[in-house]
């Protein structure tokens, strides 16, 4: 605790230039002794920090401090700066942070990242969207939504907004669900509409909330064993774990896996084409083989 309070000192001295220790006292809600004593930790650690008295005065840091002189090594800054800068995806209002630290730390601005989540040729429209959701979660602003379920069919909810999860290539929203009365998990893809209802919600959820993964579905698995042809190779790595492909003399990938028994995993496995045979187990080899046939079926008539 103290060590934050004595770096919002030298963020605020850095920022203001002087202020008086009534001043800092305030904002920081501790006495006028207690930032005195601050100010003389701060000096005995190297902070060159000093007080003036008289009218006009107060405490300031020596014309052209850094904090690299004393609190952050030259890399620790550079982390700093490179850890803030990929925060752009979560929050697009990061950029008057960089510019402070930058000038803090006399650093120029590097674009070293980007990352956009966006799904393509769908910028605006999921940037909005990510806003609004932001927006409702940080001002627990209750929203109504329409939602299209793995059935297909759509349904309108009312939910009090808690977390952005972004997990396994897919945004999920988790929120507490007023109709089902409890806490559901939403892919952000899924939702067809939302907007705010004007209501906010006053609970403490924090300490409910349930880890994602007890809001998935429950499923069993299956081990696979899987012959990919090398036409693919770019999938397989894209894909699998490193430690789940043997590559084969010939060129070709095989590949195990444990995944989930349903409806996905056939139309998975249809999305290689001819380009995977799958070896085990013979059950999946011939419902997947049914399958295909069905399609064909459907396509010539």
């Amino acid at each position: 605790m103290k060590n934050d309070r004595l770096f919002r000192i030298l963020y605020l001295l850095l920022e203001k230039g002087m202020m008086t220790a009534p001043e800092l006292s305030h904002i920081l809600e501790v006495s006028v002794r207690t930032i005195y004593r601050d100010v003389e930790t701060l000096s005995m650690a190297g902070v060159p920090i000093y007080a003036s008295a008289g009218k006009g005065g107060g405490i300031s840091l020596m014309p052209g401090y850094t904090f690299d002189k004393t609190l952050l090594s030259d890399d620790e800054q550079n982390e700093l700066l490179f850890a803030i800068q990929s925060l752009k995806v979560a929050d697009r209002n990061v950029d008057t942070l960089l510019q402070k630290l930058g000038t803090a730390f006399r650093k120029p601005r590097r674009n070293w990242i980007e990352v956009d989540f966006s799904r393509w040729g769908m910028g605006p429209t999921d940037t909005a969207r990510f806003e609004l959701l932001k927006t409702a979660i940080m001002g627990r602003q209750m929203l109504a939504l329409t939602y299209c379920g793995v059935s297909g069919k759509t349904n309108n909810r009312v939910i009090c907004p808690l977390k952005l999860v972004y997990k396994d290539k897919h945004w999920y929203l988790q929120a507490f669900c007023l109709k089902a009365d409890d806490f559901r998990l939403f892919k952000v893809g899924r939702i067809i509409e939302v907007s705010p209802t004007g209501q906010i919600f006053t609970e403490d959820y924090e300490d409910e909330i349930p880890p994602i993964e007890a809001e998935l579905p429950p499923f069993s698995t299956v081990h696979l064993k899987l012959c990919i042809s090398s036409r693919l190779a770019f999938r397989v790595y894209d894909e699998f774990d490193r430690t789940s492909v043997t590559s084969q003399p010939e060129g070709s990938f095989l590949v195990e896996v444990d995944f989930p028994m349903d409806s996905w995993v056939i139309d998975y496995l249809l999305s290689f084409g001819s380009e995977i045979q799958v070896l085990e187990p013979s059950e999946l080899r011939q419902e997947l083989s049914k399958y295909a046939q069905k399609i064909a079926d459907h396509h010539r008539t």
